[in-house]
């Protein structure tokens, strides 16, 4: 694995020693960090933050990494074949299926907040704004996953 030597990756791409474990690994890796910058972000303009909140990025970290690294078996792991092509064409297919539920959810959302924090209250995050939209991301995995794995043999 190469960190710097980007001369060096791109010898061992050029001459096909490039495996598809050494592919997941960088997306891997890629993958989690990004994740983890994301929620490092999401907590700067947080004005009265709570233990959901923390529930909600330690879901939106854990999901995506367990949920590429069960693709990635799901795919036969190092045995498999165009892991990465098959993990972001169906995680793109399937994410847009399940962007048609994550539309009603938002909207009770927006109920909800509506009917729990009426006028000027600041909103804080609760079980019923976190727990849904968490089994939301992790069965958007599950179902990857399931895809993934009815290819794998191709």
């Amino acid at each position: 694995m190469y960190f710097w030597k980007i001369e060096e990756l791109k010898e061992d791409i050029r001459a096909s020693d490039f495996r598809e474990n050494d592919r997941f690994i960088y997306a891997f890796l890629y993958l989690g960090l990004s994740a983890i910058g994301m929620e490092v972000m999401m907590y700067m303009p947080v004005e009265n933050p709570n233990i959901w909140d923390l529930v909600d990025s330690i879901g939106n970290i854990i999901i995506p990494i367990a949920g590429t690294f069960f693709a990635y078996k799901a795919n036969g792991g190092a045995n498999g074949s165009d892991f990465l092509g098959r993990f972001f064409s169906i995680n793109f297919v399937v994410a847009i299926r399940f962007i048609a539920l994550l539309i009603p959810m938002s909207i009770a959302l927006v109920a909800y907040y509506m009917y729990t924090f009426p006028g000027d209250q600041y909103i804080v995050s609760t079980p019923a704004d976190t727990i849904p939209f968490q089994i939301w991301l992790a069965f958007l995995y599950v179902r990857t996953c399931k895809h993934i794995s009815d290819v794998k043999n191709s």
